[in-house]
């Protein structure tokens, strides 16, 4: 079997242990599970967004900040015009690592936010990524809230139930009548939640992010 095939197959059976051993000892598996940041298969994708994050944290726990530090950088540095790409999982991929190690919320969650909020790309990694973080990121969310309020405006119901869910999660107050604007909306959207893909109509997600503030 080909690595790449091995490897997709354990990120499929979420095999968290066996990725981080291997990603740990092998440059090459390290490599393709990065790679998969760019897979079109969404199961593969999140997989590695969570395989990342635990590896992450394994690095860390280990004394090797610096390592997780310089590959927190090369996550921002693809959400830059000036990589000369677009890291579309990048967002999803820095607030994964963070939720894993809380301690380096300050400076990387308001970072996460202020490199996403106003490249349309990135917005909706950016929104998963709040909601993610939930309440360990809701100083940021205050500071950035002009920005995020101003996304309620979207006709995109999938960028308006992130916002509602991203602002529910984070407990934000401010936001309850923005939130409260979108309890017609029918449309069903799709949000990824620790492990599973969850659809409801945006009006659900609303009405849930309101129980979750008050």
């Amino acid at each position: 079997m080909s690595l790449k095939i091995e490897i997709n197959e354990l990120l499929k059976g979420r095999n968290f242990e066996e990725l981080i051993n291997r990603c740990d000892k092998e440059k090459r598996a390290w490599q393709e599970v990065r790679y998969r940041l760019y897979s079109l298969d969404e199961v593969i994708r999140w997989a590695t967004i969570e395989t990342i994050g635990y590896l992450m944290k394994f690095w860390w726990q280990d004394k090797r900040e610096e390592k997780v530090r310089n590959y927190i950088r090369t996550l921002f540095w693809s959400m830059n015009d000036e990589s000369g790409g677009i890291g579309w999982s990048s967002p999803q991929t820095v607030a994964e690592i963070i939720a894993n190690i809380p301690e380096i919320i300050d400076p990387y969650g308001s970072m996460m936010i202020a490199h996403c909020i106003d490249e349309p790309p990135l917005i909706k990694g950016c929104l998963w990524g709040i909601g993610r973080l939930g309440v360990l990121i809701t100083d940021s969310v205050e500071f950035f809230k002009n920005q995020i309020f101003k996304l309620f405006n979207s006709e995109d119901p999938e960028i308006i139930g992130l916002l509602c869910w991203a602002m529910g999660q984070a407990k934000f107050i401010p936001a309850k009548s923005y939130i409260k604007q979108k309890f017609f909306i029918s449309d069903q959207i799709k949000i990824y939640i620790k492990g599973n893909f969850i659809i409801k109509p945006v009006s659900l997600w609303a009405k849930e992010a309101i129980s979750k503030i008050d």
